[in-house]
């Protein structure tokens, strides 16, 4: 069984990379668990509410 590929909502594209939450996401937003990955096709940073336990289920790019 093949896993599944992050894929940016408004593109379709893979996600090209995860990248760090700003201090508002770390400090204020901690309970959520957001992740903040770059889509290269629209250029643009876009969060995504997953858990830890349905990453894995995840292949990276």
């Amino acid at each position: 069984m093949s896993k599944k590929i992050l894929r940016c909502s408004k593109c379709n594209s893979p996600y090209h990379f995860e990248k760090q939450r700003n201090w508002f996401g770390r400090n204020l937003l901690f309970f959520l668990p957001l992740r903040r990955y770059f889509c290269a096709k629209c250029l643009k940073d876009r969060y995504v509410l997953i858990t830890r336990e349905k990453l894995k289920g995840y292949q990276k790019v």
